[in-house]
């Protein structure tokens, strides 16, 4: 971990919130404000910990998972750059209701969590933002895990593929960054099933795929396996 000095109102991987903030009001966050660099498989956040702190990812991605005591852990999303975490357990908790790993390195923005509830409570611009991409993620969330839990394993693997590709690297063509078994851990099942699914579709050339390397090659043909489960 190393500690970074970054200037708030010259930063160029604000969120759509901040920049609905005047100049005052972001000095103001930046005095209650740490930034710091973290390495691939770093635990920024334990599920049950108290909670002091927003954390905004600037760059990298990050997983966010239930420990399970009683079996494998469950992970419930990959967070993108310029994505807001813990926000949940902001309005809800005194302790976060996650578990929060880097899945890769990444640059992030530990924000005191009384001068963030400030700025919703005191700018209405601001606070819409923050509502918004709280009630699309969780919406967004929901809905992949109630459609999973209707699939068998070819369409579990197939929706999660596509959900890489559209909503977390925003390309056809990207690096997993995630293990057999953490990909297991997103769909309820196997390490080996998810493993026998991959080189199916790499055989029936749906996907090409080198490492965690991954690159779709027929969309269509994966949207209906997924559709379909």
């Amino acid at each position: 971990m190393s500690i970074e000095t970054i200037t708030c109102l010259k930063c160029d991987k604000a969120s759509c919130a901040v920049l609905t903030l005047d100049e005052n009001e972001v000095q103001e966050l930046e005095k209650h404000t740490s930034h710091t660099n973290m390495r691939a498989g770093d635990l920024l956040l334990r599920q049950g910990a108290p909670f002091h702190s927003i954390i905004y990812l600037r760059s990298g991605y990050v997983k966010e998972f239930v420990i399970n005591d009683n079996g494998p852990d469950q992970i419930v999303k990959i967070i993108k750059p310029k994505s807001y975490i813990g926000l949940q357990s902001l309005f809800s908790s005194k302790e976060s209701a996650f578990s929060y790993q880097s899945i890769t390195d990444i640059k992030i923005c530990y924000i005191e969590q009384h001068i963030f509830s400030s700025r919703i409570e005191n700018n209405g611009n601001f606070a819409r933002e923050i509502l918004a991409s709280l009630s699309n993620e969780s919406l967004g969330t929901q809905m992949r895990i109630l459609g999973l839990n209707q699939k068998q394993i070819f369409g579990k693997v197939a929706d999660t593929i596509l959900y890489m590709a559209e909503q977390v690297y925003d390309s056809k063509e990207f690096d997993l960054k995630l293990s057999r078994t953490e990909l297991a851990q997103m769909i309820a099942s196997t390490r080996e099933s998810v493993t026998k699914a991959l080189i199916w579709f790499h055989q029936e050339e749906m996907i090409e795929m080198n490492r965690n390397r991954i690159n779709i090659l027929d969309n269509v043909r994966l949207k209906e396996i997924a559709k379909k489960g």
